[in-house]
């Protein structure tokens, strides 16, 4: 025990570069690996001390990002709330999502297998997926549109301006 506890008082994380590392005297899974996030590092040096292993580490760190509640983008919902509300209103045809679509950037248009016509509805990846965010998904003929509060101003407008509703 007191070997133990000898070996823990002079381990430390230390930072290589990009990455996070245990350093110290002992031989273990936690001394031949380096680590993305130093929380991470924080994460495994307990698990170590605690005599776990490297699948218990893997374990607490699940638990850890499923207790991390991400900031939600209040102003970016209420946004898109208010741009979702007015493209339900426009009621989009299947040749302007996909004439939208045929000119949109990376990121607002994928080519799906489904034809028929779906959306508009809110959906929220913001905190769940790498790049998340709140968007607007709509869709026909095997465009999919993600219109996030920016792109979706812009496709109201390219619609108003198709139907000849910008004139004053």
């Amino acid at each position: 025990m007191q070997e133990t506890l000898l070996l823990n008082l002079i381990m430390k994380i230390i930072r290589t570069g990009r990455k996070w590392k245990i350093e110290g005297n002992g031989n273990g899974w936690i001394f031949n690996r380096t680590f993305p996030r130093k929380f991470k590092a924080e994460i495994a040096l307990k698990v170590y001390q605690e005599g776990g292993n490297i699948t218990q580490y893997w374990k607490k760190c699940s638990d850890f990002k499923a207790k991390q509640s991400p900031k939600i983008p209040l102003h970016a919902i209420e946004n898109v709330k208010k741009f979702l509300k007015e493209i339900r209103e426009l009621n989009p045809t299947c040749d302007e999502i996909q004439e939208y679509g045929e000119n949109a950037g990376y990121g607002v248009v994928t080519i799906t297998n489904s034809e028929r016509y779906f959306g508009p509805r809110l959906h929220d990846t913001w905190g769940t997926k790498s790049g998340g965010r709140v968007h607007i998904d709509i869709g026909c003929r095997g465009c999919h549109l993600m219109l996030d509060q920016g792109v979706a101003k812009d496709f109201i407008e390219f619609i108003k301006e198709k139907r000849g509703l910008n004139k004053k």
